[in-house]
């Protein structure tokens, strides 16, 4: 029996378009292409979400690696980027609902530090039971750890939990410590389907 729903955050619960962003500071596609490829898909920031370098180690790597030209740039990226980040706001009369209907509520993200700056934008952030951000545990998506890590400080048992996630490879993962879940498409509808069929009632 389900008791406990947990959610990712980007792009689940607020919308992360980080190749959108990077257009707000040039218009050149070449510049665009870069700077998505060595900030944002680097190793480096997988690393800043893991919370195992600071902002300005990240920067500084990204920095040796595109042309001079842009170093200002990424550094005025890595100061603003989650300033865009907007909420999805059909997620919160879901959330508010879970609630209501007697569910605990988790949010569980790879995330950098920076997320304690705009965490208020989360919807229905202040309804959830616990928050797991992995810089604070030095964990990440799809390792197993991060999900056993989390079972284990919030004491919730894996297949009394429904995890929602944005990428296939993280549902994967937690599905083999035991998690059961669903890959979100964007669509509300499709969500509102999956829980029904794993007996969660809204």
């Amino acid at each position: 029996m389900i008791k406990n729903i947990v959610f990712d955050m980007g792009n689940v619960l607020l919308r992360y378009k980080p190749a959108e962003f990077i257009k707000t500071f040039t218009d050149n596609e070449e510049y665009q292409t870069i700077l998505l490829k060595e900030i944002f898909h680097s190793m480096e920031w997988i690393q800043y979400d893991r919370g195992t370098i600071t902002k300005e180690e990240l920067g500084m790597k990204v920095c040796k690696r595109v042309p001079e030209a842009l170093n200002e740039m990424v550094s005025k990226i890595l100061l603003h980027w989650h300033e865009e980040i907007k909420p999805i706001v059909e997620m919160e009369p879901v959330i508010k609902q879970l609630k209501e209907k007697g569910y605990q509520v988790y949010l569980l993200s790879n995330a950098s530090s920076d997320y304690y700056t705009f965490c208020k934008k989360v919807p229905a952030i202040a309804y959830f039971d616990g928050v797991f951000i992995s810089s604070d545990w030095k964990l990440i998506k799809p390792e197993a750890e991060i999900y056993r890590a989390f079972y284990s400080h919030f004491q919730l048992v894996p297949s009394e939990c429904y995890f929602v996630d944005d990428l296939p490879i993280n549902i994967e993962s937690a599905a083999n410590t035991g998690m059961p879940g669903c890959v979100f498409h964007g669509e509300l509808a499709e969500l509102l389907a999956n829980f029904e069929k794993a007996g969660i009632q809204l």
